[in-house]
């Protein structure tokens, strides 16, 4: 998994900072996502793992979430890693 930043999430409400259930694992996320080789800012993909678990809790379908972490990185993420991020946050964060 290459490495990037989430830089437009802000526009699009991402980044609003919900509270993460108290079964939430955000060590267990970050290191998950460290050992397939994610490497950078842990608060922003905190964030987006709280977005995909907002997402999951309103039935938003896992390709529209995916397709709006792709579009809104730096360096365009591509879907398998998108797919890996959804699926960490799922296990994780929700």
């Amino acid at each position: 998994m290459k490495k990037f930043l989430i830089t437009g999430i802000a526009a699009l409400g991402l980044g609003v900072a919900l509270a993460a259930p108290a079964a939430a694992d955000q060590d267990a996320f970050v290191k998950t996502l460290a050992n397939d080789g994610w490497t950078g800012p842990v608060a922003s993909a905190v964030a987006v793992g709280q977005h995909i678990c907002s997402d999951i809790a309103a039935g938003v379908p896992q390709a529209t979430t995916m397709q709006t972490i792709s579009d809104n990185t730096t360096d365009g993420v591509e879907p398998k890693d998108a797919a890996f991020f959804y699926t960490a946050a799922a296990q994780h964060l929700c």
